[in-house]
């Protein structure tokens, strides 16, 4: 008599005669059986396997033609549940970014320029165009230094929530610690515009909220990425995932700029209203597509499924203490460390303060600005994009070692980042120039990107979620110190020579980064990131 099938194989035998997506799995051979952990249960359950030439290790491009999902309701059943995740999670950044950079742009509109207040400027001369449009008017005159502190607040709030909410994305799953993060973020982000004119002070506060809300997000998603993306494509799905905060970048700041000159929705308030909504309409999707682990998601393949808990390596965490010890004496994170660090220096002094850049100095309208902003973000993702891809690939090929290419990143990035920064200071009024400056040296910061940015993955992808909280924490602290050295440097001090000084400090600093990454980091496994590492530490 045959014994009566447990809950789970009742379960994948019934999506097998819905979907025949195994022709003879209706007399499974109970010889043949693979044992999966569940990362988050610390229990073991079997299911049932095809034969073993599906076992074996197939090519990427065979395994990603993964079965159609056993609930087929949606419009392309047959994607990968990894790279449905990975979507949603691109919108999930694109909506964390958008909401980061929007007062970038909006503070152009809503804060007289210094020339307006009759302040030191000494800027490329204005070109005249025959316009019929009134002059435009501004509801703030904060100065620079006041300016700088409000660009800043958001990395206050954003330092102190980053190893937390990692930790809590290792022990208790991703899915609603990088929801939340942006739900509150959205809530906080409707808000502003009331802020700002209520008091600066106020403003300063909700950007801070603002910042702790969304100091989780990166962290847990690198949880996320532990648990869903196989070692073969970690250079390639994590960072294109990611480049949601580029394509944020390159939509918000022109979108911005145009809702503020139509006066859509009051003008500069869009730039919150628009954004704000937007991310609270994502999260409602991400409650239904996004998911701690391939053996919680109810829709995955059974192919897709096995594969995965083959090529990730996972261990129950809730059970486990996260090794301190080992993390604080592991050099290699020390170089990642103080590379994101440099990187972040330039990144965010970029970020917060090239809009102002192509203001007051190149004399560029609200519309040319945000136009403008947006080019050196595309040059970026286009660079996560075919590098990933590259790198992908020697690493697949054994080509080289993971060592050599993460370092080769770094160099490569770091040279023709620091190069394009410094030449940018001497272009002096050649706005073209000056513009593809600009475009390349932040192209160029893509090759970190995908690079030494991800590397937490490599040496110890089970605990990636405190690894990038650790480094992300103190890769905030330059988004509140650039802000702060910009306005504290242009303060009635608006000149290109004011500008040359900031652009070299961001190159000197981002050269240090490159060399303390190259000193210290190897991208060899660390053994406390193994199952049998805590086994051996406690038998001893």
């Amino acid at each position: 008599m045959r014994a009566k099938p447990s809950n789970i194989d009742s379960q994948y035998e019934s999506d097998d005669d819905q979907n025949s997506l195994i022709g003879n799995e209706s007399s499974p051979d109970p010889d043949y059986h693979r044992t999966v952990v569940n990362p988050y249960e610390n229990s073991v359950r079997r299911i049932n396997s095809v034969d073993d030439r599906e076992r074996e290790t197939e090519p990427l491009l065979d395994i990603n033609k993964v079965e159609p999902v056993s609930t087929s309701y949606l419009p392309c059943t047959n994607i990968s549940s990894r790279y449905v995740l990975a979507i949603w999670a691109f919108f999930g950044f694109f909506a964390l970014y958008s909401m980061r950079v929007n007062l970038s742009v909006a503070i152009v509109a809503m804060v007289a320029p210094q020339s307006t207040l009759n302040r030191s400027v000494q800027a490329c001369p204005i070109t005249k165009v025959n316009s019929t449009k009134p002059p435009p008017e501004y509801e703030f005159d904060w100065e620079p230094s006041k300016q700088g502190l409000i660009l800043g607040a958001f990395f206050y709030g954003y330092i102190t929530t980053q190893i937390i909410g990692g930790n809590l994305a290792e022990k208790f799953g991703a899915k609603w610690i990088f929801g939340g993060s942006i739900l509150v973020s959205s809530i906080l982000t409707l808000l502003t515009p009331l802020a700002a004119r209520v008091d600066y002070r106020l403003l300063i506060a909700i950007r801070v909220i603002i910042g702790m809300a969304s100091g989780p997000a990166f962290p847990s998603a690198a949880a996320l990425w532990g648990q869903w993306i196989p070692a073969s494509e970690r250079s390639t799905i994590p960072p294109a995932a990611q480049t949601g905060t580029n394509i944020g970048i390159i939509c918000t700041t022109p979108l911005v700029s145009v809702m503020v000159e139509d006066g859509f929705l009051g003008g500069w308030p869009s730039a919150f209203y628009v954004f704000g909504a937007f991310s609270v309409l994502w999260f409602i999707g991400w409650c239904f597509f996004g998911f701690n682990s391939p053996n919680v998601h109810p829709r995955i393949s059974k192919k897709e499924l096995i594969y995965l808990n083959k090529e990730i390596v996972s261990h129950p965490v809730k059970r486990r203490r996260t090794p301190w010890k080992a993390i604080a004496r592991c050099a290699p994170l020390y170089g990642v460390a103080i590379n994101h660090v440099c990187f972040n220096f330039i990144y965010y002094t970029l970020l917060t303060s090239l809009p102002t850049y192509f203001s007051t100095i190149l004399n560029f309208n609200l519309h040319q600005s945000g136009f403008t902003f947006a080019l050196p973000y595309c040059a970026q993702f286009l660079t996560i994009i075919v590098i990933g891809q590259l790198v992908d690939r020697i690493r697949a090929r054994k080509i080289l070692s993971i060592t050599v290419l993460r370092k080769a990143q770094s160099i490569i990035g770091t040279l023709g980042t620091c190069s394009f920064l410094i030449a940018i200071g001497y272009m002096g009024c050649d706005h073209i120039a000056a513009v593809i400056c600009c475009i390349l040296a932040v192209g160029f910061l893509g090759f970190n990107t995908c690079g030494p940015i991800i590397a937490h993955l490599d040496i110890a992808s089970n605990y990636a979620g405190t690894l990038v909280g650790i480094t992300n924490m103190l890769a905030t602290i330059p988004g509140f110190v650039g802000p702060y050295v910009v306005g504290a440097i242009t303060n009635d001090n608006q000149t290109i020579a004011a500008w040359r000084m900031i652009f070299n400090i961001s190159a000197g600093i981002g050269a240090f980064g490159c060399i303390a990454f190259c000193i210290l980091f190897n991208g060899e496994e660390q053994k406390w990131n193994r199952i049998d590492y805590e086994e051996e530490s406690v038998d001893t």
